[in-house]
């Protein structure tokens, strides 16, 4: 029991000393931001093709069709997947399409930027054209650049907090807590995701290529940090 009771007047006694301290201590605290853009070079694209008037081979011609574009400009066919739609009606549309036909089908393609571009949509029959977006797009090196702008944020608090105090004479001593802000997640996200509508082309009567060429928007990343120095 005497024991115990020795702890925690020694626990207490430190804490005590530890805020006595921090009051004593003159401080600065700053915030410090960085950014950076980033050109995708891994993107999923999802395209949408229809085939024109009634036939039972519509699906298979319009896999021919966008394998014939992919492999002409030497993608791979395994980057490229049927994107299955979960449907609760699914039984019934597999009975439908033994006495009738689809007339569309939906793709997924995982391009590498690095190696292709969008050049093989312009091999794909502008008529067959229903919609093309971009649905996801990333950097191979993204977790690198993260880090990056995180040091290059903790770099401009600090720059800051030197500049204050040399305006009035002081000097920056140690770096006492560096703590990140993180921004709130928008609750709205769905109405605010621009993959859900931008990079979008349907295709027209009058389509052509140039119409449908997107400009893949960088990935901004940007950090803010919250920093506090002492005065020397």
């Amino acid at each position: 029991m005497k024991m115990k009771n020795l702890i925690l007047v020694v626990a207490l006694f430190a804490t005590l000393v530890a805020c006595s301290q921090e009051k004593n201590t003159r401080f600065i605290e700053v915030t410090g931001s960085a950014e950076m853009n980033v050109v995708p070079d891994q993107i999923e694209i999802e395209i949408v093709l229809a085939y024109p008037g009634n036939s039972k081979q519509a699906i298979e011609n319009l896999d021919n069709e966008i394998k014939e574009a992919l492999k002409k400009n030497g993608i791979p066919e395994s980057d490229l997947m049927f994107v299955e739609v979960n449907n609760p009606y699914y039984y019934y549309y597999h009975w439908w399409w033994e006495k009738n036909y689809y007339d569309s089908k939906t793709y997924q393609l995982n391009l590498d930027c690095t190696k292709h571009n969008l050049d093989f949509i312009k091999d794909i029959k502008a008529e067959y054209i229903r919609n093309i977006r971009i649905v996801r797009s990333t950097h191979s090196k993204i977790s690198d650049y993260r880090s990056e702008v995180k040091v290059n944020a903790i770099v401009a608090a600090k720059d800051k907090a030197a500049l204050l105090l040399k305006s009035i004479g002081g000097e920056l001593g140690e770096v006492l807590e560096i703590v990140e802000i993180v921004e709130p997640s928008n609750p709205y996200w769905y109405y605010n995701d621009n993959s859900l509508y931008s990079n979008c082309t349907v295709a027209q009567p009058n389509y052509s290529y140039s119409q449908l060429e997107t400009i893949m928007p960088p990935i901004k990343l940007r950090y803010e940090i919250k920093a506090k120095f002492e005065i020397k």
